[in-house]
């Protein structure tokens, strides 16, 4: 096995110090290997050493491949690269750089190369930036790249839900997207969004709970369920979500609250009063559960 893929290894099991340490190696050995270098920054980005990683993956991107005979490989690690690198800006706030990173890996992107995953970037950024004409222009143009591009579609639709008049427009974008990938729970989610920002809550409430049944394991989804099947009284179907939101993260002091909170409507005081106390024992003296306690009015409960 190679340094570069026992790093890889390495990384897919998020040990992520040592396969720094197999990415380092490798490069010294071969140090024109682009791809070394892109998984070098991305394990890097994950301890948290942004500035190193920023250092790495400009490095990498610069990097000719002049007698490496797999050159393909090469050109699309370093664009990779660039992608990494923009991705990194982007989620630090720096949008300017962001976007002069991903406008480079668009000019010196290779025929082979498809170009539908920076148009989508450069549209992210730009509407960040809310420039929303150059927003629309670069997702318009990740979609006619690659029409079942799902994150264009839904980027397209929030984009365009912004407006107004182009509320019925936005929702096709969506309805496309529900059509092309009905199981990818986040299209179900972002659906939701929409619906609940136009104020038609119980559909909305509808693709939360259908977002949940297809990422059982993610909290956000699961939370999200659970609250709007409580704002619309369904307070049984709730429970279920608030019950999975307690066993995806127990620690939490947030879940037992929420549960707290649903077994209290439900008439179940005491096992509310559990529920409570748990969420004191992780986070004492929270206001909001201490109110909630007080008001069951159950002194102890074993």
């Amino acid at each position: 096995m190679t340094l570069t893929a026992g790093g890889i290894l390495l990384q897919n099991q998020q040990d992520y110090e040592e396969a720094v340490e197999s990415f380092r190696k490798a490069i010294q050995f071969r140090p024109s290997l682009a791809l070394a270098y892109l998984n070098l920054g991305t394990s890097l980005i994950a301890l948290g050493r942004c500035q190193e990683a920023a250092s790495v993956l400009r490095e990498g991107s610069k990097l000719d491949g002049v007698g490496l005979r797999d050159r393909a490989a090469h050109d699309n690690a370093r664009i990779s690269a660039l992608l990494q690198l923009g991705n990194l800006y982007a989620d630090q706030g720096k949008l300017q750089r962001a976007l002069a990173v991903y406008r480079e890996a668009l000019h010196i992107l290779p025929d082979r190369y498809p170009p539908q995953g920076i148009y989508h970037r450069l549209g992210e950024v730009f509407a960040r930036l809310n420039q929303w004409s150059e927003a629309e222009r670069f997702q318009r143009a990740a979609l006619e790249a690659q029409p079942d591009h799902i994150a264009a579609h839904i980027s397209y639709g929030s984009m365009l839900a912004r407006n107004s008049s182009r509320t019925s427009e936005a929702e096709q974008w969506f309805k496309r997207a529900l059509r092309l990938a009905p199981a990818d729970a986040s299209v179900h989610h972002h659906y939701a969004e929409f619906l609940a920002s136009v104020r038609r809550t119980a559909e909305a409430c509808q693709y939360r709970v259908k977002a949940a049944e297809l990422a059982p394991d993610d909290y956000s989804l699961v939370t999200a369920a659970a609250s709007a099947l409580r704002l619309l009284d369904r307070k049984v179907e709730a429970e279920r979500w608030y019950r999975q939101a307690v066993t995806l993260r127990p620690e939490e002091a947030r879940s037992h609250t929420n549960l707290g909170a649903i077994l209290h409507l439900l008439g179940r005081p005491q096992e509310a009063a559990i529920s409570y106390k748990e969420a004191l024992r992780l986070q004492p003296n929270d206001l909001t559960t201490l109110t909630n306690l007080a008001k069951l009015g159950i002194a102890e409960v074993s």
